[in-house]
């Protein structure tokens, strides 16, 4: 049967080469976990200084720290998962 006109046809190759150099993504992922890191311990230090805060207390005040904490953490587990 032949092609449809207008289309293209499209192969996927899969080369299992035991020898594949992955060049530079094993530090790139590295540093996106240490960035993770970085930015999970910057999630609780803005917890603990919100919630030292005197006065009035919002609701974003309980909030943003733990959603910075929880974005570090979901970086770090893809950095280091992947690495």
């Amino acid at each position: 049967m032949p092609p449809e006109p207008n289309t293209v046809t499209l192969a996927g190759v899969a080369h299992n080469n035991p020898h594949y150099d992955p060049g530079w993504s094993g530090f790139f992922l590295a540093l996106l976990g240490i960035a993770g890191c970085l930015i999970a311990f910057t999630g609780v230090a803005v917890t603990i200084a919100l919630l030292r805060v005197d006065g009035r207390k919002t609701w974003g005040n309980y909030v943003i720290g733990p959603v910075i904490l929880v974005i570090g953490l979901a970086t770090t587990t893809v950095g280091f998962q992947l690495l």
